[in-house]
């Protein structure tokens, strides 16, 4: 496994593109998320000297959605290259057992975007605090359960996706499948919340989304999102095995 997981990790960042396509989303992201801190009194109508220090991160950590769907299409692009390329043939050659091969791909975009996500966390908490040490606001403090939760709690999606990715881009052997496979799972719960509370009560309570949001305290209180951390946890779990499943099962079975 650890030379499948070499192999796999040579193959990411060998390419110039995805040295420059990492390198682009922590930079777009920081960017973005300054942005939504900044412009508060044209997107929320306050001004920032008006809001909380746990709404300013809030709309710095913004730039973390953004990454998040920087990192589908650079997980989906990735994988899917083989394919397209199909070299996948080779792979397959000198890795025949087709669970390892998956399990090395897995793994290795566990480690990538754990690494993109505690580093993106980081610069964009720093650049939350110039933030508010610019307009004469308390500093964001790590002690605070509600910040501590949110940073953490966040933390959580850029991982969450990236690995959804994985699985949607073997099973459809296209970037375009596995890109639109976990683009459609965030925007659906926007889709969920036009119709009656009936429908919300029984869907929007297995969205990763809701989860995500309960983790990281950002779901109301009483509302069909709110969850409690292990059901968080237990449910984000659930969506990996079972879509990891659904892709091994189908890539052992597939004739190239």
């Amino acid at each position: 496994m650890k030379n499948v997981i070499q192999a796999e990790h040579k193959k990411i960042f060998f390419l110039r593109f995805s040295r420059v396509y990492l390198l682009f989303t922590i930079g777009i992201s920081l960017v973005a998320g300054f942005i939504f801190s900044v412009t508060t009194h044209v997107t929320q109508g306050r001004a920032i000297t008006d809001l909380s220090v746990l709404e300013v991160v809030s709309a710095n950590m913004l730039g973390i959605d953004l990454a998040s769907i920087l990192l589908i299409i650079f997980t989906g692009l990735s994988i899917s290259r083989e394919f397209t390329a199909e070299t996948i043939y080779s792979s397959l050659t000198v890795c025949p057992d087709r669970k390892k091969f998956f399990m090395g791909k897995y793994i290795t975009f566990f480690f990538l975007s754990i690494v993109l996500s505690v580093l993106l966390i980081a610069l964009i908490y720093l650049s939350s605090q110039v933030i508010l040490m610019m307009n004469n606001m308390d500093a964001a403090n790590l002690a605070n359960a509600d910040i501590r939760q949110f940073v953490l709690g966040i933390m959580v999606m850029p991982v969450f996706y990236c690995l959804l990715t994985v699985a949607a881009t073997i099973f459809f052997k296209s970037s375009g499948g596995g890109i639109a496979f976990s683009i459609i799972v965030i925007a659906f719960p926007a889709l969920i919340n036009m119709f009656s509370d009936t429908v919300q009560k029984v869907l929007l309570p297995i969205m990763p989304q809701s989860a995500i949001h309960s983790l990281s305290g950002t779901a109301a209180e009483g509302s069909f999102e709110a969850l409690g951390t292990f059901t968080s946890i237990g449910l984000l779990l659930l969506w990996l095995v079972i879509t990891s499943l659904i892709a091994i099962i189908s890539f052992q079975k597939r004739d190239f």
